[in-house]
């Protein structure tokens, strides 16, 4: 070392000089987080999904407009059309963005099954939901639109606008855990009018192969995507009465070994016995008012929700009127039926009826749980069209839906996910000893606070 004294760093010099001993001082680091420091670490998550999501676009202009179009639905634009996003990126045209959906080479499905791993993964969480594992709700959302151009637009009724309107309907699922919630799959409902005019559908790009389904069966197709990637436990499932009164969709569930907790009408058949047929009847009928029970059903925006239930297991079907439990009881792979009826203490005669179907010991704290996750998938989606652009396109095919419809739901994944991964780092989420999981510093938007920080870089 004596023969190259040179090559030794100048401001450590050679031992026994006047540097010699010395130590590094210890980095300053705050107790709290500043929302500066959040807003530097969601940037970089953002910049690293970006990298990631990347693979999945083939050619390097195609992946840096893909980039560019996430971090404008993520950005703060009134309305995420082509020309505003454009603006925001700071592209001189909109045709850049717009090839991104319309004639770019790239796989939608894809960058779907990404989407769908992201959140499975980032809103992990033990003893997430009922069953230890989360819930996978289904519902569709409505997407109003003039003319008759764009691929399934008709006069149909949609929850979201409470009326028949001209609009597209989207069957969406979502991903629920205590973690949060977001979209993980999507398909474009194309009503029988459509079907039946190949050429409109032609002119739309719509698949000559795509035939007509209902929601039901768009939801069974999403439902069947999902299920290799399920975590383990018992993962419900949790969807509306057009899904609820659908009795090809029930036996579909269990066929694939999912339970289930599923809205249905006040005039649903639960026994084909004189006298028990219709659900409300029945629960007006035999429903004491001692026998409600006032149950927690999840968090809410608020608080936790409380509702009273009133909950009775039915009879196997296939045993007959007058069967008991023994057999059942005797046989674990013999799973049981509920019928649910949830109401409001201050309104009693509001009801709502539901169907389930799950391991015969579940009990009934967890059994109200699924239903009550059902607005998890509409908290989903209003996050997707309030801060993501979800209805913003402008696009009127077929695969530009897709398009448009994936790297939405990609940009509301990350904020769920960088929602949850903040709310444990500050303490607001955490697993007990038990398994569960309990918020502790209530449910404020999180994602709000550092949207700032996703710049165009």
């Amino acid at each position: 070392m004596a023969d190259f004294p040179h090559i030794l760093p100048p401001a450590l010099g050679h031992p026994g000089e006047e540097h010699a001993g010395m130590r590094a001082p210890m980095m300053q680091i705050g107790s709290v987080v500043t929302d500066q420091q959040w807003a530097e670490e969601w940037s970089d998550q953002l910049e690293n999904l970006l990298v990631e999501v990347g693979e999945i676009f083939p050619r390097v202009e195609v992946r840096r407009r893909a980039a560019d179009f996430v971090r404008g639905l993520l950005g703060p634009i009134s309305r995420k059309n082509g020309w505003q996003l454009a603006e925001y990126v700071g592209d001189e045209h909109a045709w850049g963005l717009q090839h991104l959906l319309s004639r770019a080479v790239w796989e939608p499905d894809m960058l779907r099954d990404f989407v769908r791993r992201y959140v499975l993964d980032g809103l992990a969480m033990p003893g997430a939901g009922p069953g230890g594992a989360g819930v996978l709700v289904i519902d569709e959302t409505g997407f109003e639109k003039r003319g008759r151009s764009s691929a399934g637009v008709a006069r149909q009724y949609t929850g979201t606008a409470g009326a028949v309107v001209n609009c597209q309907i989207g069957v969406m699922a979502a991903w629920a855990t205590a973690a949060g919630q977001a979209m993980i799959d999507r398909e474009l409902y194309l009503p029988e009018e459509w079907m039946q005019d190949r050429d409109r559908c032609a002119g739309a790009h719509i698949p000559g192969e795509r035939a007509f389904a209902t929601k039901p069966r768009l939801a069974e197709q999403m439902i069947s995507r999902v299920l290799p990637d399920l975590p383990p436990g018992h993962v419900w499932v949790a969807a509306d009465e057009v899904y609820g009164r659908d009795g090809a969709f029930r036996s579909s569930l269990e066929e694939r070994g999912l339970p289930y907790a599923v809205t249905i009408q006040a005039n649903q058949k639960v026994l084909d016995r004189p006298g028990f047929r219709h659900v409300a009847g029945l629960v007006a009928r035999i429903a004491e008012e001692c026998d409600w029970l006032s149950l927690p059903a999840g968090p809410s925006q608020l608080d936790t929700r409380i509702w009273q239930w009133w909950v009775r297991r039915l009879p196997d079907p296939e045993a007959g009127i007058g069967a008991d439990d023994q057999q059942s009881a005797a046989d674990p792979s013999c799973w049981a039926r509920w019928m649910i009826a949830r109401r409001r203490p201050e309104t009693p005669a509001d009801r709502d009826y539901y169907l389930a179907w799950g391991p015969p010991d579940t009990p009934i704290e967890e059994l109200v749980l699924v239903p009550g996750a059902r607005w998890r998938v509409e908290e989903a989606i209003k996050l997707g069209k309030s801060a993501c652009g979800l209805a913003d396109y402008e696009v009127r095919s077929y695969h530009g839906w897709y398009r448009h419809i994936t790297l939405a739901q990609l940009a509301a994944a990350f904020l769920a996910v960088q929602q949850a991964t903040t709310a444990v780092a500050e303490g607001d989420l955490h697993c007990d000893g038990d398994g569960t999981t309990t918020h502790t510093g209530g449910s404020r938007p999180v994602y709000h606070q550092h949207l700032h920080a996703l710049q165009p870089r």
